[in-house]
């Protein structure tokens, strides 16, 4: 079955938690680890999140000084110049105040009051300037600095062997790192930012406070206290109904995309699901608004109950306030100016206190991307390995026994070997063909001879010199490969056979006659640079035969280079029909007496490996016999049965 590189549910969906209600089969899509993550943020106390705030904005600033460290400085220092400018202008207020109220206002005191408040919109300008260079410059520092992190999950997740795929560990890693890892470093760096201003504009206007008089301190904090208990109710709150909504919105989603697929169109509407999904849709999409309305009045309570409190205690400020000033302790200016410096201070800390509780739910998902990059550093071959061979003058496989990587051992559970004590030698500049049942290890053994394994024991050996020790890279340059599951890539026809080789149009053509890709290439409407995807404007959906020649082609076309020496083409023409199927081989014989390489042919249909040098029969992962096609029917029960059982349904009863 042909795969393609997107998936079916968007991971990067947004997301939230787990709700107690819903069925086992919603439970198999919940991202587990999101759910810990979100309860870990719904239950964390400000002490915890305190704990870790230093190593999560030293990440952040690290992430935008490696994105772009002009931008993160503008960010930071228009930051400042905002809460600088906020003092100022509050420092000015309090000037003006006090030429205003000092005595009774007169006009000479209003006119010598005018310079200053002169001062007092210029500082009310550059803070307003300030703020909007900070919004630029952050603006421009988030994406580059997503941009940055997905560059480095690209690398990463291209760097580790092909085997790292096979563990659901990793797999799982890398899933958490794309559905929310790259995304939250953007978000880091913003509500990291959107800390250190709600503190800039904090410590402006405690300072001011400080300069009218020190009593005024404590004032500001105790009027901070009800909008900080407001900030951690609202987002605790927001944090449980995200856990009540994310199987829901998963589902949702997975439901929604049934419907719009143009790969599920046709069986939907061939089993009249249309109905049934909607309704699908319609039960969920009742359920999350259920969540949403609850939570929208549970909002709105503690807004109520947070803003009334909020208001008690900044009456009593505003009472010792007054109190103060009665008897002389605070000027009545300098009250006046301390009145705008609490309301400052209330509507920064509002601002950090929200950035403070996303910063620690943002950093708990991007730990997940840094251990996922950690965990490719270690799986990454070194750098340092020698390049393969060139070419061999025969391949050796040395007793070499294979499992799949996975996870069971661990659970306890040890996996049946794929091969199982496999020896052979592979000769230059001849085919063979690996026969077998489903399970015998047929496509396990082509994997090892591409280099994409290494065997847990054994060799694979060009000319002595042991794959497992050379540079992966190096060595699958050296090789064509046809998969048994090739990728439908949306590029052009042309990109789909070339891939990662210099482009030879001759070679092109060549390849492109060898496996009559050249007359699937003919219908297209741009030809060569047809886009082979449809659900992009312009492009086309190839049949299944059509996808198979072009990827026949890919691989003749990386085998006709002049140091690929070994082709290898695993069920090559399960969609071709028998015309097409029988120019395939033909020209698989071909490019194999043409080029000397050496042709490792893997298929069901026995008729077509008669014209091999050399017929391998495994069976449950060992070599049952090899030998000529005609020696196997005469030596070889296993293989003899297989080729009775197809050559009966062609004979007449």
């Amino acid at each position: 079955m042909a795969t393609t590189p997107s998936e079916t549910v968007d991971p990067r969906e947004p997301s939230a938690t787990t709700d107690t209600t819903t069925s086992a089969a919603d439970a198999e899509l919940t991202p587990i680890r999101y759910l810990a993550y979100t309860q870990e943020a719904a239950r964390a106390t400000w002490l915890t999140v305190g704990r870790r705030m230093p190593t999560l904005v030293a990440h952040a600033l690290r992430l935008g000084w490696r994105a772009n460290r002009a931008d993160l400085l503008a960010t930071v220092a228009w930051n400042v110049g905002t809460g600088a400018a906020t003092a100022w202008a509050l420092v000015m207020t309090t000037r003006v105040l006090e030429r205003l109220f000092t005595a009774a206002p007169t006009p000479d005191r209003i006119l010598g009051a005018l310079p200053m408040l002169a001062v007092l919109a210029a500082a009310m300008v550059a803070r307003g300037v300030c703020s909007t260079l900070a919004g630029r410059s952050q603006a421009r520092l988030e994406p580059q600095v997503v941009l940055a992190a997905e560059r480095r999950f690209n690398e990463a997740t291209t760097s580790v062997p092909r085997a790292a795929f096979d563990s659901s560990a990793f797999n799982d890693q890398v899933f958490r790192s794309y559905a929310r890892g790259t995304d939250e470093a953007g978000s880091l760096v913003r509500y990291t930012v959107d800390v250190l201003t709600g503190l800039v504009g904090i410590v402006a206007a405690a300072g001011v406070l400080v300069s009218l008089h020190p009593s005024l301190v404590p004032l500001l904090l105790l009027a901070l206290v009800p909008q900080w208990w407001g900030s951690a109710a609202a987002a605790r709150l927001r944090y449980r109904a995200m856990l009540a909504m994310t199987d829901m919105r998963r589902r949702k989603w997975l439901v929604q995309r049934m419907m719009m697929d143009d790969d599920n169109a046709s069986e939907v509407r061939s089993y009249n699901m249309e109905r049934v999904l909607r309704e699908e849709f319609d039960r969920l999409g009742d359920r999350e608004l259920g969540v949403h309305m609850d939570l929208a009045t549970r909002t709105s309570l503690i807004r109520l109950g947070g803003d009334t409190f909020g208001g008690l205690v900044t009456l009593a400020a505003f009472v010792v306030l007054g109190v103060l000033m009665v008897r002389g302790v605070v000027p009545i200016a300098a009250g006046g100016a301390a009145v705008v410096a609490i309301r400052v201070a209330q509507g920064a800390l509002n601002s950090a206190l929200g950035a403070v509780s996303r910063v620690y739910e943002s950093g708990l998902y991007f730990a997940d991307f840094l251990d996922m990059v950690e965990t490719a550093r270690r799986l990454a071959p070194p750098a340092t390995l020698p390049q393969a061979p060139a070419e061999f003058a025969a391949i050796r496989v040395e007793g070499v026994t294979f499992t799949y990587p996975g996870d069971d051992e661990e659970a306890g559970a040890p996996r049946s070997p794929a091969l199982a004590d496999v020896t052979l030698t592979l000769e230059r500049g001849r085919t063979y063909a690996l026969v077998g049942e489903n399970g015998s290890g047929k496509s396990t053994l082509a994997k090892l001879l591409a280099g994409l394994y290494s065997p847990d024991r054994g060799r694979v050996c060009w000319d002595g010199v042991d794959l497992a020790g050379v540079d992966g890279d190096s060595l699958r340059r050296r090789i064509a490969v046809m998969a048994q599951e090739h990728t439908h890539w949306p590029m052009t026809a042309r990109e789909n056979v070339v891939m990662g080789s210099p482009f030879d149009p001759d070679r092109l053509d060549r390849a492109a006659r060898a496996t009559h890709a050249d007359a699937v290439v003919a219908d297209l409407p741009h030809g060569w640079e047809t886009l082979m995807d449809k659900s992009f404007a312009q492009g086309v959906q190839p049949s299944g035969g059509q996808w198979q020649r072009l990827a026949a082609a890919r691989a003749f076309y990386r085998a006709d280079g002049d140091d690929v020496p070994l082709l290898i083409v695993d069920e090559p023409t399960s969609a071709l029909d028998a015309r097409a199927e029988y120019r395939f081989f033909s020209s698989v014989h071909e490019h194999a007496a043409r080029t000397s390489a050496t042709v490792v042919l893997i298929t069901h249909r026995l008729a077509s490996v008669r014209p091999a040098d050399e017929v391998v029969v495994l069976d449950r992962g060992r070599v049952l016999a090899r030998g000529s096609h005609e020696r196997l029917l005469a030596t070889c029960d296993h293989y003899r049965e297989l080729w009775q059982m197809q050559a009966s349904a062609y004979q007449e009863v």
